[in-house]
């Protein structure tokens, strides 16, 4: 016969899962790789009365 356990004891201490650390810092990176630049890119050089949009392809049909 087998007996199962339902009282598991908590361990003594907090381990984090190697998983949730790496997501993290693979999260981190991304962030980091991706945000600076995009904040240190320059100006645009279009005017922003030149700007159409998504709507310029439907504004020639009209």
């Amino acid at each position: 016969m087998t007996t199962i356990d339902l009282h598991i004891a908590r361990p003594a201490r907090v381990t984090r899962d190697r998983a949730t650390l790496a997501a993290a810092l693979t999260a981190l990176a991304l962030v980091l790789l991706m945000g600076v630049p995009a904040l240190m890119a320059p100006p645009s050089q279009i005017a922003a009365d030149g700007w159409h949009g998504n709507s310029a392809s439907s504004a020639r049909l009209r």
